[in-house]
């Protein structure tokens, strides 16, 4: 094997773990495949083919039969991907990357106010945290390290039908912004001129056409059952979302401060 190889792999196994956690190890544990397919299989591409293959098969099955029953040992639970009507992933990168785990109380609570919202209404969640270990950080967040953390979407509606919009208008599922009006207190301003450059980052990878209403009423509705719940400990929300929807009042629902990004796209509740 060449150190450029070598090399290669390792990469792999890196990008793997930082990003979906379990990855690297599935990685390892595909390498003897891998192995066998380059020995038997003709062809460059064929070859490289079937070990693409090979390795999503290992990835999916390790990801739907290992980890989690190994995440609940780790006192961890998935979140609903199919079975829950009220309450759904995003879209499924989360899932794939194995970042859908919480604590059974965070999925509880999680549940217990999707239910609560009117019947039309699907919660759609964003992040969440790893299956394993406490402190593994889930990049590019400063927490969601300990499976007690969970980023919702906000609920928007398409402006001609007034029906509510299934998923996140983001394809990264963050980064639309709901962003200060005229004559609100803008956060967002006041970080980056202190220099928090990553502040409003994400917004600029995503288009912000604003063909989506804001659902003021929903938003407000979904807050403040969050904010009620008594496992739910902290919310966090920009200033000037929390004047404009009315949570003065509502101590759990706090700023999170400039070191991390602006949360006028989200919504992170936290136990």
């Amino acid at each position: 094997m060449t150190v450029i190889a070598i090399l290669r792999r390792a990469a792999l196994f890196l990008i793997l773990t930082v990003f979906t956690q379990v990855g690297g190890v599935l990685y390892l544990l595909y390498q003897p495949i891998r192995w066998q397919i380059s020995q038997r299989v003709p062809g460059k591409w064929r070859s490289r083919g079937y070990r693409l293959l090979a390795f999503a098969m290992v990835y999916a099955l390790g990801s739907l039969l290992l980890v989690p029953p190994l995440a609940r040992l780790n006192g961890r639970v998935p979140l609903p991907v199919f079975s829950e009507v009220a309450l759904k992933p995003a879209n499924y990168f989360f899932v794939i990357a194995n970042r859908h785990y919480v604590k059974p109380a965070l999925l509880e609570a999680a549940l217990d106010v999707a239910n609560q919202m009117d019947h039309s209404v699907t919660l759609y969640f964003l992040d969440a945290n790893f299956p394993f270990f406490d402190g593994f950080p889930l990049l590019p967040h400063r927490s969601h390290d300990d499976g007690g953390k969970l980023d919702l979407a906000f609920i928007y509606e398409k402006p001609v039908t007034g029906k509510l919009l299934s998923g996140s208008p983001s394809w990264l599922g963050y980064g639309y912004l709901e962003a200060p009006r005229a004559g609100e207190y803008d956060q967002p301003a006041n970080c980056e001129g202190r220099g928090y450059w990553q502040y409003s980052l994400l917004s600029r990878l995503v288009p912000q056409d604003k063909n989506l209403d804001f659902s003021a009423s929903l938003n407000q509705q979904l807050l403040l059952r969050l904010a009620r719940h008594p496992a739910i400990g902290k919310i966090f929300l920009e200033p000037h979302l929390k004047t404009r929807l009315g949570l003065e009042g509502q101590k759990k629902v706090r700023f999170h401060g400039c070191a991390a990004v602006r949360h006028d796209d989200h919504i992170h509740i936290q136990l």
